[in-house]
């Protein structure tokens, strides 16, 4: 998915969850330069300085990607700290739809995996990036512009991304489908019917392909059994009678062969 071409969608749960981000998180402050990997392919001292000493809220997504780049190791002494003090700004550019990373959107937000976040932080900073995810994942939902493919039209909006980076950040992924789950139709529907489109069986088993969930099989899984439920092909099947535009067809019909 092309992120860059997607305009975002701040709604006022998702601006809510970035703004208290930055309240809880605002006392992990640098007073060094970051621990960071200086071999060729990752940061440069120059860069290592500039996020060290620019102010949060001005470091761009390109530059915060260079961190992204050069997250390499982590301890609870000093990287988990140095963490927290960008997590925030993680959270307020992908909210923008501007990702920190050179890559792709699915590994930005990984060392939070590496944190162990859910087991290891205090009670309140869980709370602030589990509410990051589903503001952002309801955020999503109403995204459901088109852009032209060769096949033809899709959603510009690829809401399988935004899961999978949940799931390789070791977030509660239940929690998201869940939001999913309670979203309103059509536009609900319109993803799990374009997502369906990623569904794979092996060993009789369903489940949701997307490269980046190849060593995360039970997320794979429970994302596929998600998107084969019957209240899901129910969904798409209605939301053809709720949207007037022809543009859809293909999405929901295709959507409803594959459930």
């Amino acid at each position: 998915m092309f992120w860059e071409d997607i305009e975002p969608n701040i709604t006022s749960r998702l601006k809510a969850a970035v703004e208290h981000a930055y309240d809880v998180f605002g006392k992990y402050r640098l007073d060094s330069i970051i621990t960071h990997c200086d071999c060729p392919v990752c940061m440069n001292a120059e860069t290592a300085r500039e996020l060290s000493k620019r102010p949060l809220e001005e470091i761009s997504a390109g530059l915060l990607g260079e961190y992204t780049n050069s997250a390499h190791g982590y301890d609870r002494e000093t990287v988990e700290p140095e963490f927290k003090h960008f997590l925030p700004r993680y959270f307020d550019l992908i909210a923008q739809c501007q990702i920190p990373s050179p890559l792709c959107i699915e590994i930005c937000l990984a060392r939070l995996r590496e944190a162990q976040y859910r087991a290891n932080w205090p009670a309140e900073e869980i709370a602030v990036v589990e509410e990051f995810f589903q503001a952002f994942v309801e955020a999503c939902i109403g995204q459901t512009g088109l852009e032209k493919w060769p096949s033809g039209m899709r959603l510009a909006m690829d809401l399988g991304e935004v899961l999978v980076m949940i799931s390789l950040a070791g977030g509660d992924l239940d929690a998201a489908l869940d939001t999913f789950d309670k979203a309103d139709d059509p536009a609900a529907a319109l993803h799990m019917a374009a997502m369906r489109g990623d569904l794979s069986v092996k060993d009789g088993e369903t489940f949701y392909f997307q490269e980046h969930l190849s060593n995360f099989p039970q997320a794979a899984r429970t994302i596929g059994q998600f998107l084969v439920r019957d209240s899901v092909t129910e969904r798409i099947g209605n939301a053809i009678d709720l949207i007037d535009n022809p543009d859809y067809d293909t999405i929901l019909d295709t959507g409803l062969l594959l459930g």
